[in-house]
């Protein structure tokens, strides 16, 4: 009986990594589930693995303002004819480590903040268009590389049954124009300023990334998105 135990244990070990990879709901306010589902959320991979046509449409944007500064996450659910859209909003600030998100939560400081709201048609309307004219319904070059430690917008969604996937950069055309940011920040009532885009000096990122000097420290949870044939993967990590 201990034996037939023991060879299950791999497979059950398996299958829980695996759920845990899955985005789920709560999973960006709890440090461990964000960093195991992190990649999976920020694409949009349950979105796109359950796109269909009649499905209610839903988009996700992402703002990645410096990981280890803030991060804010747009849920957007379109709700029945005239009913407009449900707009779940987080911002992570700060903690881009496991164990630094639990030191910082017991010394009082805000990891994670949610907001519940309801968009109306108009509002709804307002921001599909604003993300239309930035240009959302096009598909972004293959080799498009997205840096934790610069500022980025990564949307996904499934919106009447198709697939979508953009992502618009720091120092990329129209990033400062983009329309449907000022929209979000003013929507999600959280009551946290966002962190505003600004230059980054290229020399001075692998410091301000807490990566060690002279083979000591810590390394930080630097990383980069790589986006390919419409999905993103992050190189040496996996999807």
């Amino acid at each position: 009986m201990e034996n037939s135990l023991l060879r299950w244990l791999p497979v059950v070990a398996v299958a829980i990594v695996l759920a845990a990879c899955a985005p789920t709901p709560g999973g960006l306010s709890e440090p461990i589930l964000r960093k195991a589902q992190w990649n999976a959320t920020a694409g949009g991979e349950d979105l796109r693995e359950g796109c269909a046509a009649g499905r209610p449409s839903r988009w996700r944007l992402v703002y990645n303002a410096v990981w280890k500064e803030q991060v804010r996450v747009y849920e957007i659910e379109r709700l029945p004819a005239g009913e407009g859209a449900r707009l779940v909003a987080t911002v992570i600030q700060g903690a881009p480590r496991v164990l630094q998100a639990y030191l910082m939560r017991l010394g009082g400081q805000p990891g994670t903040r949610v907001a519940e709201s309801r968009l109306s048609g108009p509002q709804l309307s307002a921001l599909l268009r604003a993300m239309d004219e930035a240009g959302f319904a096009r598909r972004p070059e293959d080799g498009t590389r997205l840096a934790s430690g610069d500022f980025y917008w990564l949307a996904s969604a499934c919106a009447d049954g198709a697939w979508h996937l953009n992502a618009w950069r720091r120092g990329d055309p129209g990033f400062q124009r983009l329309g449907f940011d000022e929209l979000l920040f003013a929507l999600d009532q959280m009551g946290v300023e966002p962190n505003r885009p600004r230059g980054i000096d290229p020399s001075r990122r692998a410091l301000e990334a807490g990566e060690p000097v002279g083979g000591r420290g810590f390394r930080d949870e630097s990383f980069e998105f790589l986006i390919r044939g419409g999905r993103i993967w992050r190189p040496g990590y996996g999807s």
